[in-house]
């Protein structure tokens, strides 16, 4: 009989965690609010992509992979920061969520991104083959050559870039690179021209998105879209 007990313990156990597991996996954890050109939303595992659009919702290892003059911007769910993909990019989205914030990782395969965080909501990781760079409340560039060297760019705040070999603090104005896993981040003064620009015209965009979590509880996320400048 105490076995028995036991073992209807240890199921419960197990079925609370799965279900906990289930539910943090199937709430959001960043919406597409703009697209141009080919991008396409890509489930872990498989090596095919639905074209995404205004709305879309990006989960937990799912990716995004925009082709030739194509760009989508991102926001995460928690207000956390908005990154914007460049053409010719493959990132995979990863979050996790701690308490009443979400930790975002964002693992840049090739391409460039842009990436806009807020400070007060969570932590915030961009990893590339060569390196990590962990930030809280900045702008930055990263650019991903294809089996080769990982450049970031800094416009504000500070960035910490590091790997097994050692690590940098990146700045305003500053370029760090990192040519391999097994070469130490380098920082030096950002060239004229070696920067990626954003070219396409970002217009202030509002909307509104309504979604249901694994509760069923009804959400509603304001979103907005300015110039850098602004």
């Amino acid at each position: 009989m105490k076995l028995l007990f036991n073992l209807k313990y240890i199921v419960l156990i197990i079925l609370i965690f799965l279900f906990s597991s289930l539910t943090a996996a199937n709430e959001p954890i960043a919406i597409v609010i703009k697209a141009k050109g080919k991008v396409f939303l890509v489930h872990q595992g498989s090596k095919k992509g639905k074209p995404v659009r205004r709305g879309t919702r990006i989960y937990h290892n799912q990716s995004i992979l925009t082709k030739q003059k194509s760009f989508a911007i991102i926001k995460y769910i928690d207000n956390g920061g908005v990154v914007r993909i460049q053409a010719n990019s493959f990132c995979r989205f990863e979050g996790k969520k701690q308490k009443n914030s979400l930790f975002k990782n964002l693992y840049l395969e090739v391409g460039s991104i842009f990436n806009r965080v807020f400070k007060e909501k969570g932590e915030f990781r961009v990893t590339t083959p060569t390196s990590v760079a962990s930030v809280k409340g900045t702008k930055f560039w990263v650019k991903q050559e294809f089996k080769g060297a990982t450049y970031y760019f800094g416009e504000d705040g500070v960035v910490e870039i590091s790997n097994g070999r050692g690590v940098a603090l990146l700045k305003a104005g500053m370029t760090g690179i990192v040519n391999s896993p097994n070469s130490k981040p380098i920082v030096r003064k950002t060239r004229s021209g070696e920067k990626p620009e954003l070219k396409e015209d970002q217009r202030a965009d509002e909307f509104r998105l309504e979604f249901e979590d694994a509760r069923g509880n009804t959400k509603t996320i304001k979103f907005k879209i300015r110039k850098e400048n602004e």
